[in-house]
């Protein structure tokens, strides 16, 4: 198997930039479609949960994850995309088109109803994830997050260790000080979040230094 890989990566490198981009669009059409199959089959499966129990599953998600080997992302978005699918069989069609993202079922699921699901569906085309978490904001408003201000821990650097003091004959050996740990640098954890709660609301949640909250 590892030599396969290997073989694989060097045909990829010998593709002309034309082949390889004509490569990677068919490789792409595969792989959509071969997670639509995937898809199609745990609906299915869902709905049999004796099978999985039989071979000593407790639930769909610990067989996707253990026996199928799947991240536990990656078979939180095949089971949510699943069982949105029993519902409303033309998300298949639009996961196998493109036109809709395994991420983007997951998120839109639980707010389709056979009254809204055509219109929801059709607006969350192509969208990206903040275009279709500001759809949700309008299907689900929520209220305004409480304005909060928290310190984060400071990171201190470990205080070197001073040599052992060696014993001389004939001289004192001074006592050794313990060096005081210093405060690193102020450096921001993550991403500034912009995330909408709903229609014309946002929420916002930042890291600044301390010059910037005195």
């Amino acid at each position: 198997m590892r030599v396969m890989n290997t073989n694989i990566l060097a045909t990829a490198a010998g593709l002309s930039d034309r082949d390889l981009l004509a490569r990677l669009y068919a490789l792409a059409g595969r792989e959509r479609q071969a997670s639509v199959e995937l898809v199609a089959h745990l609906t299915v499966l869902d709905g049999r949960p004796a099978v999985y129990a039989a071979l000593g599953y407790g639930s769909l998600f610990s067989y996707c994850t253990q026996s199928l080997r799947l991240s536990e992302d990656a078979a939180c978005n095949r089971i949510e995309a699943a069982r949105a699918c029993r519902r409303f069989p033309v998300i298949l069609d639009l996961l196998a088109t493109g036109e809709m993202t395994l991420t983007s079922v997951r998120l839109l699921a639980r707010h389709l109803t056979p009254e809204n699901h055509e219109a929801v569906l059709a607006r969350a085309s192509r969208r990206s994830r903040q275009e279709i978490e500001a759809l949700l904001a309008e299907l689900a408003p929520r209220p305004d997050v409480p304005t909060q201000v928290r310190k984060l821990p400071t990171l201190t650097t470990p205080a070197s260790s001073a040599p052992p003091a060696q014993a001389t004959i004939g001289a004192a050996s001074e006592p050794t000080r313990p060096v005081a740990p210093t405060s690193a640098a102020f450096i921001p954890t993550s991403r500034p979040v912009v995330q909408a709660t709903s229609p014309e609301r946002y929420r916002v949640q930042f890291t600044i230094g301390p010059e910037t909250h005195d």
